[in-house]
């Protein structure tokens, strides 16, 4: 199992939405996937509703527990699965350091069930975030192209960098940062993507998300949007998810 945090400590920028559909595209792909939703708002654990007569399953909170959980996930169909974020993650970020090695081996315990783990992070620079990426094989970051938001991200790479040089996960591996709800039209964005570029190069994917309506609907409607396409703006958004989404999905196979 390759587990994936999906990570930005923002919030706003997309990540349970790119969490979303990297799931629906890698059961497309025949992957069977485990959720885990690391943010109290629960955004993640609002696009998949419990399946009709589900048994409860594992909640987020316990993958902090000293002693790994006995509970499992909770299974939303054959191919897919979740733990859900609960009112107890509130509490993780006043815990001890400690606490931020446990998540890993807590999923890695699911490891013949599933074939990628997402990790859906909260939007802070906290224990929780510390330790998704010490749990993870991977970290991608959405970024949106704004003044407030680009300033974030010096920071979250130097947190990457903690995570990997002292001794919290050494093979963390950033697949890159994908720029997100951009404006086409602004002559700031642009300006801004540029930049952006220009400072971190290749580590900036090649896709871009741009803000658009049907994704919004999509989310709404809990369906990927490139289900049902209608009109040319919705067939260009359905082009471009799928796109990033086997971006990050086929960089985690290499």
């Amino acid at each position: 199992m390759k587990i994936l945090a999906i990570a930005n400590q923002k919030g706003g920028v997309g990540k349970s939405t790119l969490t979303v559909h990297l799931a629906y595209a890698a059961i497309e792909a025949g992957l069977r996937v485990l959720l885990v939703d690391m943010d109290k708002q629960g955004s993640l654990s609002l696009s998949f509703p419990p399946a009709e007569d589900a048994e409860p399953g594992l909640l987020a909170s316990r993958l902090y527990d000293a002693a790994p959980p006995k509970e499992g996930p909770e299974y939303i169909n054959e191919q897919l699965a979740i733990i859900r974020a609960d009112n107890a993650l509130l509490s993780i970020d006043k815990a001890e350091n400690e606490v931020i090695r446990r998540p890993g081996p807590a999923l890695r315990q699911f490891a013949k069930d599933f074939d990628l783990c997402l990790l859906d992070t909260p939007p802070l620079l906290g224990v929780r975030l510390m330790a998704s990426l010490a749990a993870a094989d991977y970290v991608v970051t959405p970024v949106s192209v704004g003044l407030y938001e680009l300033a974030g991200v010096a920071d979250l790479l130097q947190t990457i960098h903690i995570v990997r040089t002292q001794g919290f996960n050494p093979r963390l591996r950033h697949i890159g940062i994908l720029p997100v709800k951009t404006n086409n039209r602004s002559t700031e964005e642009r300006e801004g993507l540029a930049s952006l570029r220009a400072q971190y190069g290749s580590a900036i994917l090649p896709e871009v998300l741009p803000e658009r309506a049907p994704v919004r609907k999509a989310i709404a409607l809990r369906r990927p949007v490139w289900t049902a396409t209608r009109g040319e703006g919705h067939a260009k958004a359905a082009q471009e998810w799928r796109a990033a989404c086997a971006s990050i999905l086929g960089r985690m196979a290499k």
